[in-house]
This record gives C-alpha cells, sequence and structure tokens, in this order.
C-alpha cells in the first residue's frame, strides 16, 4: 500500500463468476482461520499498511470477524510459506454498500499480503482461492470489494480478475490516480 498517494475511497464489482485461477507458488499453502489467529492478522495488516496502528486492528477483528467466529473458519483464509509463518490473508465477509442486491451481498475483504513475500504471486491466488470459495459454496452471482487509491497494486489486480470499477463517473479524480498509477485507460 502506497501511503504517499492521495487515500481516496473506491469499490469495485464483479458480476461474473468466470475468473481464471492462479494457484500459490511452490513452498507456500492455504490454510483456514483458527480459533486465537488474530495476532496473526493483525500482523499482516499491520505490515501492508492496511492498518496504522495494531490496536485498530484487534479492535476491528473483535467488534466484526469475532462477532461470528464459526464464518471465520469458512470465509477466512491464510497464506502459509514453507517456515510456517503466516503471511498473507483475505476473506469473503457480507457488505454494507448493497444490501438489497443479493449478488453483491458479500465482499472480498481485508486482503493483505506481509510485503517480504510481495512479488511472488500471492495476492493474486488469494483472491483466486477466495473467489473459488465463493463459487463452491454458491453464495451469489457476483461480489463486490471497497479498496482505495493508495492499494493501486491491489486494484490491478482485482481488475485482472474482472472487477469493474463502481460509479465511475462520481469517482473520477480516485480513478484517475489509481489508471495513472497503473498505466490504464
Amino acid at each position: 500500500m502506497d501511503r504517499s498517494v492521495e487515500n481516496i475511497h473506491l469499490i469495485m464489482t464483479k458480476k461474473s463468476l468466470e475468473f481464471n485461477e492462479k494457484q500459490l507458488p511452490e513452498g507456500y499453502e492455504f490454510v483456514a482461520y483458527e480459533s486465537g489467529m488474530i495476532d496473526k492478522w493483525v500482523d499482516i495488516q499491520f505490515s501492508s499498511k492496511h492498518i496504522l496502528e495494531k490496536t485498530e486492528g484487534e479492535l476491528y477483528f473483535k467488534e466484526v470477524f469475532l462477532q461470528n467466529e464459526d464464518l471465520l473458519k469458512e470465509f477466512m483464509v491464510f497464506v502459509k510459506d514453507e517456515s510456517g509463518d503466516l503471511v498473507g490473508t483475505g476473506s469473503i465477509w457480507e457488505g454494507k454498500y448493497f444490501p438489497e442486491d443479493k449478488d453483491k451481498k458479500y465482499r472480498l475483504h481485508w486482503i493483505g499480503i506481509d510485503p517480504k513475500h510481495g512479488g511472488k504471486g500471492l495476492a493474486k491466488a488469494l483472491v483466486s482461492k477466495l473467489l473459488s470459495i465463493f463459487k463452491d459454496k454458491k453464495m451469489g452471482e457476483g461480489l463486490y470489494l471497497s479498496t482505495q487509491t493508495c492499494s493501486y497494486v491491489a486494484i490491478k489486480i482485482y481488475l485482472d480478475f474482472g472487477f469493474k470499477p463502481y460509479d465511475l463517473e462520481n469517482n473520477k479524480k480516485g480513478w484517475n490516480i489509481v489508471f495513472d498509477k497503473i498505466n490504464v485507460r
């Protein structure tokens, strides 16, 4: 996450469940959430600069995710390296932006990769895994995600998976920042 870029909130939607699956590179594996992984989740979000204070992440996790820990075991995934360290995470979670739209009820949520493991395709494989879970569990025909301009590297990945900018007309400034950063028009 590039904190030097103006932080403007953006939403992306995906109407189709079609995508090209991506695999984790050798030496990495997916593991499901287990009770007590809050510290690992916070560490990943902190190292990837999604949160600026660990207490912010702990509070969010407790107020949102731990309200339904059983769902976490199904819908939160971690990436584990060959040393056994958790280096990435993401989830599918109920959203708040489209309460009346059953095809946008869920979102990809809090996807983060420890920067020490960046550039290896972990984020692509993680998005692919989450979309596969969503599709396999027949959770709907589409979903969305909430992001920000300073996550333009992740936005490029989301675009490659078929997510589209939502409400482009009213968010021109933010999308122009992103498109300039990733050289897309």
